[in-house]
């Protein structure tokens, strides 16, 4: 069954739920009417004349309650310009609808009545009206209302300010609309859960900041943003929750959306909405460090690229600078030169030394100083701050994260993306399988398992230790914790490979680490890199293309779809060989530390598989289905780990065993043509040695007998080693 393509992804650790393109597609908004005024002010001492501003001055500027106000502050030939805007809702009549009422508010889709929302008087924090917003659904709205700002803003100063009342046992949600028209791009999406907390993300940086809120009650929630320097702060009640810089760091307008993630119940109020813009006012020399580029989170002992962006808050270009870059203790620079940066323009930077992570917290400082040689005129902004988490890992631990994944998905996309990030930033602790759905490499027994996860809603999700249910966009935070919890057993993949046939004997086997009891599984995927194909069915959907939803590893620069011809698949899985849940039995009910099991599985490649693109997974199951523990080899690691050895083509040796099936006696039939040391070990399907046999130095036309005894029926593997080479042939007693 195919579930739902989402661009939506929930979080669990924090609640988020993405509003975005499929809830609303890409319509321009209605913009209210606005005035043009034109401002002249005298001309300066200087004899220049002075820089002209245009401002828009709403049409109801003296209503009550609302007002657009330009405040000019000459200085010689500068002139700055301030914009407000206040709405308090007593202009309006009760049970009226906002945008049908006021030309300063519209609705996502340009004031389509369906997504209006009522001023009432359930609630006021001051005079008698507010604005109710409550959801229809679970799944948010039908009410949907944009507050325009005036503008796209990307330089100078922003506040914003509303009081909120959300009604208990509720969650409400907003957001920052980074330009025009609306569902574009999102600045800052907040959302209010139901159980108290605040968060703040975007698609662009994830998780921006949280923090706590009070329910059935006012608080007053304030964004302080200077976009000069990209430095956004947010505060309820005057307490400052922290301050973030912001990949999309500008402002277009908010949208008030009634939305709640774990319950869908969503009803709050707002009143009092104001905000004010101040254009930036710029001096000659003047740098400014708006990011850090640094990973949330990392592994001890392991180099990673400190990076981030500079921008020329002065008027002159910049043409040289340093950067510095500090632990706390030790800091280095780098001295560019031949820049040519601009007035208002930002570049990115990568430092020449990379930072080593220490077990714990790292907090970085950048500084950015001495531009042009000179002195700052500002130093206030010079410098921004990150802090990376390493965690140090258990040893033999890795995560194993299924995505579950289409061509028909034209959100999925974002799964390629991320897994293909985890897989080369975290070889050592990273192993993932695409799970796909509905297109010709689906393997519908692993697909059925996925899919039937609890809380599993659409594509594309990963399932991280079939423990947690996550975006793929938050792997890297859900995945890196969980390598600090010891495993229970260190596995090892051990192959053996029939290149006549296709056989592929595959023992995974577990060095237990502490004493377990239960239900414990082992079980095997195969997976493949680089796959291709041909027709509509391997034709990825892409709703990234133009780059509307944002950039996605340049998927933004692809059509959709994107034809076969340019889609290359990775880790994707090819079968499932114990089940979804494992093999039952596959281990004894109770284990203790220092044994050793093992079980047998099989599987033959397809002549569509490409040998030295194939993965082997193997899994350790608990007993709650959660995954221990998790390791991958290639065919050839694999082989290379069963003693070292490598593997015998059975027409070499001219190679039979018969009778087969077999009831008491066995016959392995073999031709050496050089005196070589023959051994042969029989195991059952649970990688148990149940029989073996040193022949010694052995060569000619042989014939090596084996009494079944009192062996129970079932499948055996007949392992031949001849030298440092091994073959094995199965066989089945009945």
């Amino acid at each position: 069954m195919q579930k739902p393509c989402v661009p939506a992804f929930f979080c669990k650790s924090y609640g988020i739920f993405r509003k975005s393109r499929a809830e609303h597609p890409p319509h321009y908004a209605k913009i209210p009417y606005f005035a043009s005024v034109f401002l002249y002010p005298a001309q300066s001492d200087l004899g220049t004349p002075p820089n002209i501003h245009f401002v828009h001055l709403n049409h109801q500027t003296m209503k009550k309650g609302l007002l657009f106000s330009l405040v000019c502050v000459l200085s010689f030939s500068l002139a700055q310009a301030q914009v407000t805007f206040f709405d308090d809702f007593e202009a309006y009549t009760p049970g009226s609808m906002i945008s049908a009422s006021s030309p300063d508010w519209t609705t996502w889709s340009g004031g389509v009545p369906g997504e209006d929302a009522p001023v009432s008087t359930d609630q006021a924090y001051s005079g008698n009206n507010s604005l109710k917003l409550q959801a229809g659904s679970s799944s948010g709205g039908p009410a949907d209302v944009v507050l325009p700002f005036g503008g796209v803003y990307t330089d100078g100063t922003f506040h914003f300010s509303t009081w909120m009342y959300v009604v208990g046992g509720n969650g409400a949600y907003f957001n920052f609309q980074a330009v025009e028209p609306v569902g574009t791009i999102w600045a800052v999406e907040f959302y209010f859960n139901q159980d108290g907390s605040l968060t703040l993300s975007n698609l662009a940086d994830g998780l921006l900041l949280s923090g706590e809120y009070i329910h059935d009650a006012w608080f007053l929630l304030e964004v302080n943003i200077d976009l000069t320097s990209n430095n956004w702060e947010v505060s309820i009640d005057g307490t400052s929750l922290g301050s973030f810089s912001n990949t999309n760091n500008s402002v277009a307008s908010a949208d008030f959306y009634p939305y709640e993630a774990s319950t869908g119940n969503a009803l709050f109020y707002i009143d009092d909405v104001g905000f004010e813009y101040q254009e930036p006012m710029l001096l000659d020399l003047d740098l400014a460090a708006t990011s850090v580029t640094l990973p949330g989170v990392g592994i001890a002992g392991e180099d990673v690229t400190v990076g981030g962006t500079i921008k020329n808050v002065g008027l002159n270009t910049i043409t040289s600078l340093d950067i510095t870059w500090s632990d706390g203790t030790n800091q280095y620079t780098d001295n560019l030169t031949g820049l040519s940066l601009g007035s208002l323009q930002s570049m990115d930077f990568t430092h020449s030394v990379p930072l080593t992570l220490a077990a714990g917290s790292n907090n970085i400082t950048i500084t950015v100083s001495n531009p042009n040689g000179s002195a700052d005129m500002n130093t206030d902004n010079n410098e921004a701050t990150a802090s990376i988490y390493a965690y140090t890992p258990a040893p033999g631990k890795k995560i194993l994260a299924e995505e579950a994944t289409g061509t028909w998905c034209g959100w999925c996309p974002r799964g390629a993306v991320f897994m293909d990030y985890m897989a080369q930033t975290y070889p050592n602790h990273f192993v993932g399988v695409a799970v796909h759905n509905d297109d010709p490499m689906a393997v519908p027994e692993y697909d059925a398992g996925e899919t039937s996860f609890p809380g599993f809603t659409g594509f594309p999700s990963v399932i991280v230790d079939r423990d947690q249910l996550v975006d793929p966009s938050q792997l890297e935070g859900t995945v890196l914790p969980r390598v600090e919890m010891p495993p229970a057993a260190l596995l090892a993949n051990k192959a053996e490979y029939d290149e006549n046939s296709g056989l592929l004997t595959i023992t995974l086997e577990a060095s237990f680490q502490e004493n377990v009891s239960g239900d414990y599984r082992l079980n095997v995927a195969i997976v493949e890199d680089n796959v291709t194909g041909t027709g509509s069915g391997y034709n990825q959907a892409n709703y990234y293309s133009g780059g509307g939803a944002g950039p996605m590893g340049g998927y933004e620069n692809l059509p959709d779809p994107v034809p076969a011809s340019q889609m290359v698949y990775d880790h994707v899985a090819r079968a499932i060989l114990g089940g979804y849940d494992g093999v039952p039995n596959s281990l004894p009910a109770s284990i203790s530390s220092g044994e050793k099991h093992a079980y047998t599985f099989t599987f033959t490649l397809l002549p569509a598989y490409d040998y030295d693109q194939i993965k082997i997974v193997g899994m350790l199951i608990a007993p709650d289905g959660s995954i221990d523990n998790v390791t991958e080899t290639t065919i050839d690691e694999a082989i290379a780990n069963a003693v070292g050895t490598v593997s015998i083509r059975p027409e070499e040796i001219q190679l039979q065993a018969y009778p087969n099936p077999f009831t008491e006696q066995l016959n392995i039939r073999l031709t050496l043509t050089e005196t070589q040391e023959v051994s042969l070990e029989v195991q059952d399907t649970y990688g148990r040695t149940v029989a073996s046999r040193d022949y010694g130095m052995m060569q000619g036309n042989l014939i090596l007998p084996f009494q079944a005894k009192n062996l129970p029926k079932g499948m055996y593997y007949f392992k031949l080693r001849l030298g440092n080479r091994v073959t094995t042939v199965k066989a089945l007693l009945n």
